[in-house]
């Protein structure tokens, strides 16, 4: 999924991106832009009504849950990654008068 935020919605052209990424102030000393990247990977984790209601009848907490599938997350596949490459954001500016 793309953001609001991703570069492809936030300028239209290279020279846009140069533009606002300067006025910014977002080139380092090196002349280098930094963008902000985030990387999503999904996977799916199956539990049966039956465990579901074992472990209600048992005191079991969501929280206790989302640990013990979790714990179960190391063994899954990973699929679907997606990666959100971001256009730096304004700096605010604040005045002290």
């Amino acid at each position: 999924m793309i953001s609001k935020n991703n570069i492809t919605r936030s300028a239209k052209t290279l020279k846009q991106l140069i533009s606002r990424c300067e006025s910014y102030g977002e080139f380092g000393e090196d002349g280098s832009l930094r963008l902000p990247v985030e990387k999503t990977e999904c996977s799916f984790v199956s539990i049966s009504k039956e465990t579901l209601l074992e472990y209600e009848s048992s005191g079991m907490t969501i929280l206790d849950l989302h640990q013990k599938l979790e714990e179960q997350m190391g063994d899954r596949e990973w699929s679907d990654v997606s990666i959100d490459i971001q256009m730096p954001k304004q700096k605010l500016r604040t005045k002290i008068f």
